[in-house]
Parts: C-alpha cells; sequence; structure tokens
C-alpha cells in the first residue's frame, strides 16, 4: 500500500510539472503576443540619422495591375537591411494582399539569428471598416494598422479608442481638408496625395498639414506618388516621413537613396 501510495504521489508530481511547464509555455507565447513595436518612436530615431520610409511591399495595384512579383518574406528583409524605418504591408486581396503575410512576418520577430529577423514595426494596410478588423490585426501581429478617415468618418475617433486599448499605434489618412475633422487626436496622420476616384496625384495636398491642430505634436507621413529624390525632397517640407511602394518595389535600390539625408 505505501509503495502504490508514493507511486501515486510521484505521477501527481509529474502531473504537476507538466502543467506548470505548460502555463509557463503560455506565458511566453502571451508576452510575444502582446509584444508591439512603436512605429512613431521607430519614426523619431530613424531620423536622426536618415530620413524615415515606411516601406511598402506591394505587388499589385487595382489600378496598374501587376507591379512586380516578388517574395514578401525576402523583400521585407532587403527593405530593412536598406534603411526602412518600418514596413507597410497591405493585406487586402485587391493589392495580393494576405493576412498570412502580415503572421509570417511578425513571427521573424522572434528569430534569434539576427539575420533572418524582422525588427521593424509592422503597419497593417487595409480598408479598415469594422472593428473586428482591429482586433484582427492584433491577433495576426501588426504594430500599426492605417484608417481612413474619409471612409470612416464619425467612427474614425472610436477605431483609435479601440487600437489605443489594444497597444495598436494608428496612421490615420486624409485626402483633403474635409478628412481633418475626423482625425481626433490621432498622433499620427497620413496625407495621400492620391485622388481615390481617379488616382491622379496632387502633390499640394501635402499643404493640408499647415491646417493639422497642434502640428508640432504630430508626426505627418507624406504617401503616394514618391518616385524620385525630387519627390521626397518636396514632400519632406511638409511631412516628418514617408511611405512609399510602387516605385521601391520595381527598384530596390530607390529605397537606399530615398533614406539618404
Amino acid at each position: 500500500m505505501e509503495n502504490f501510495t508514493t507511486h501515486c504521489s510521484e505521477i501527481s508530481e509529474t502531473s504537476s510539472e507538466i502543467l506548470s511547464k505548460i502555463i509557463d509555455e503560455k506565458r511566453k507565447e502571451l508576452e510575444k503576443q502582446k509584444f508591439r513595436t512603436s512605429i512613431s518612436k521607430a519614426i523619431k530615431d530613424a531620423s536622426k540619422d536618415r530620413i524615415p520610409v515606411i516601406a511598402e511591399i506591394k505587388r499589385k495595384s487595382p489600378k496598374f495591375g501587376a507591379i512586380k512579383d516578388v517574395d514578401v518574406i525576402e523583400t521585407a528583409k532587403i527593405f530593412q537591411d536598406y534603411g526602412a524605418c518600418a514596413l507597410s504591408i497591405l493585406t487586402d486581396k485587391n493589392f495580393e494582399g494576405d493576412l498570412k503575410n502580415l503572421m509570417r512576418l511578425r513571427d521573424l520577430k522572434f528569430k534569434d539569428n539576427k539575420k533572418d529577423r524582422i525588427s521593424i514595426p509592422l503597419l497593417r494596410k487595409d480598408f479598415i471598416i469594422d472593428e473586428i478588423q482591429i482586433y484582427e490585426s492584433y491577433i495576426y501581429g501588426a504594430d500599426a494598422i492605417l484608417l481612413i478617415a474619409g471612409v470612416l468618418k464619425e467612427k474614425t475617433g472610436k477605431f483609435l479608442e479601440i487600437a489605443g486599448k489594444l497597444n495598436l499605434e494608428c496612421i490615420v489618412e486624409v485626402h483633403d481638408e474635409n478628412d481633418l475633422k475626423f482625425i481626433g487626436d490621432a498622433n499620427i496622420i497620413g496625407i495621400n496625395t492620391r485622388n481615390l476616384e481617379n488616382f491622379a496625384i496632387d502633390t499640394n495636398k501635402l499643404k493640408l498639414s499647415e491646417k493639422i491642430k497642434n502640428r508640432e505634436n504630430k508626426i505627418i507621413v507624406a504617401e503616394s506618388g514618391i518616385e524620385n529624390k525630387n519627390d521626397v525632397n518636396f514632400a519632406l517640407k511638409y511631412a516628418d516621413a514617408l511611405l512609399i511602394g510602387t516605385s521601391i518595389t520595381k527598384n530596390f535600390e530607390l529605397l537606399k537613396e530615398f533614406v539618404k539625408k
């Protein structure tokens, strides 16, 4: 009987150890899930020695068709090596985007091998129109999300609040002066120079930055239409950072040029 009791005790202790190990592993998994890399800090840090560029991996445009068939993971590593301060990951199928790419890149944040590691923030770029997409972004590992003020209008503030509770930063995108009514307390404002109706570029839209309240406390990101160094220099008259996709996806080497001060 004594041997049986001792044996049961050993089994019980082993079971307890297994449970403890599972709980410890679960805690580590959740710590990774909660971990976020600040895109606003990345922009500020980059600005000390280079031009902050959020590099977008853009394989296709619904207006212009195929841009370049690139491997998302390998391109992300190249963009990071070439000086991008963050990555913009398209997840909408009209751009050949996929949420799985976001998760794959997220997993690389925890690689032991520095060569394989993605350490810069991941921006999910999509048409976010429902609250569930904010939670989805969190689960799939985004560090930040894009909110389009002209689409969300009065809902922009609520979406900012939900994202904030999840420690997700937001770039609130505007296209005209009317959109400025909906930016609320957003810290990062993206000014998209492309007209979403006819896809024409109007760089004068960047002058909207002069009408943003508390401009000195905001980060302004110039979006779309940056194809050469002249475009970069013009955008920086009004913006603190640039979001560039098509030109650098076509020619990776351009990114090296664009980040140089």
